[in-house]
């Protein structure tokens, strides 16, 4: 589960510096296991939130409307300043201190980056309440 063992097959050699969005799908092993993620979740915002990393979206996946791309339980998608600085990240001891966390929690996931297609506009929208949103904010005030 930890992406470190197929970075190298997977890096291509020319990363661009533009800010990159990450699709991240999440199958945890039991609903049990989410508050593990969450602690992940704390360590990586701790760790890499002030460095550039956003989480943009964070959604429990419902009905499947057309087609199958597996069962997943959510789907996040972050952005990074750009595609160095993700796979940086992943081979960083820093990430790697805490990595197990999400290892332990999931069952399943995926990481893949994606390169935009169409211009779009960055802008912050601000929401208010989220489960998990709470919680990860009270776990960053309480350290």
């Amino acid at each position: 589960m930890n992406p470190l063992s197929n970075l190298d097959n997977v890096q291509p050699d020319e990363l661009s510096d533009e800010p990159v969005v990450v699709l991240n799908l999440l199958a945890f092993k039991s609903p049990d296991s989410v508050s593990r993620y969450l602690d992940y979740g704390t360590e990586f915002l701790r760790s890499f939130g002030q460095r550039g990393a956003e989480v943009l979206y964070c959604g429990k996946l419902m009905e499947k409307v057309q087609g199958d791309a597996g069962d997943w339980d959510v789907v996040l998608l972050v952005r990074y300043p750009n595609r160095k600085f993700f796979y940086d990240m992943l081979r960083s001891e820093e990430y790697q201190s805490f990595s197990y966390l999400r290892e332990q929690a999931l069952a399943d996931g995926v990481l893949q980056p994606s390169e935009a297609l169409l211009p779009y506009r960055a802008q912050t929208i601000e929401f208010s309440g989220g489960d998990w949103m709470v919680e990860l904010q009270s776990r960053l005030e309480a350290r």
